[in-house]
């Protein structure tokens, strides 16, 4: 593959740059599970004092490999980089604030420079902790504001944002299920198939896509409200979420007083 050959040209090219301390390959190279669409991510400690200078030399780096025809760093706790070379390879950079590798674990990382041994500090694998109770809090609240938004779209005949809006319901909906899997590091968000169980696959897949037309879109947030709202429910009675129960109400109310029958809430 490509990326094999970026890899091992990045490898060879930084070995003599003393002020990187390590180079560890994460995400689906890191764990052994990449393919040939898989993004290369690197993870790069480096010398506090050098660490301004290093994505200069990180691009010099790829550029000397393949042209890179998109760049973009952004300080996100600490520097992230996110590369795209001629070839279409996508290469990621993350340069940790304080150069600690937290959230890594031996199973999710390939070595391939570690000058101080960083490697054999890493748990052998990361502890389930279950479900992020902040982030089921969060779609089951967001499920419900962008369910609620359905009748401004449609009082306004927006009907393009309509559909819009089944498609952000439906993301909540897939995010939900990734959270029921319970594995501690599920990676980026182009492989849901690997993630999900078939069962979960198939709840996604049996969701209307709407047309931009009225009724289409109803029927569109009815399903996947039929898929979310019951397996957030016990998501949260298992989690100890107290549920938004005045929130849901006043939503589904003024949906029924706008659409009547149309809006049917039997879930």
């Amino acid at each position: 593959m490509l990326q094999d050959r970026i890899i091992q040209a990045v490898s060879s090219a930084l070995l003599d740059h003393e002020e990187l301390r390590a180079l560890f390959l994460v995400g689906s190279f890191g764990k052994g599970t990449a393919d040939a669409y898989s993004d290369i991510d690197f993870l790069a400690v480096i010398e506090e004092s050098k660490k301004a200078e290093f994505p200069s030399i990180w691009r010099k780096t790829l550029e000397s490999i393949s042209p890179v025809v998109f760049w973009n760093q952004r300080p996100l706790g600490g520097i992230l980089i996110n590369a795209v070379t001629a070839d279409w390879v996508r290469c990621d950079l993350a340069i940790p604030a304080d150069n600690r590798l937290n959230h890594r674990s031996k199973d999710t990382v390939r070595v391939l420079i570690d000058r101080d041994g960083l490697y054999e500090t890493l748990p052998s694998h990361l502890a389930y902790k279950g479900p992020n109770t902040g982030r089921v809090t969060y779609l089951i609240n967001e499920f419900i504001r962008v369910l609620g938004l359905l009748s401004v779209g449609m009082g306004r005949g927006e009907y393009f944002l309509g559909t819009v809006g089944a498609g952000l319901l439906r993301d909540h909906l897939s995010s939900l299920l990734v959270e029921e899997t319970g594995i501690p590091d599920p990676g980026g968000a182009l492989h849901l198939s690997r993630l999900l169980s078939a069962d979960q696959m198939q709840v996604l897949l049996s969701l209307p896509f709407p047309k931009p037309e009225r009724r289409s879109i109803i029927e569109a947030h009815l399903a996947t409200a039929r898929a979310f709202m019951p397996r957030a429910r016990a998501m949260a009675k298992k989690l100890d979420i107290p549920w938004p129960q005045p929130f849901e109400d006043a939503t589904l109310r003024n949906l029924q007083r706008q659409f009547g029958e149309e809006f049917d809430v039997s879930w």
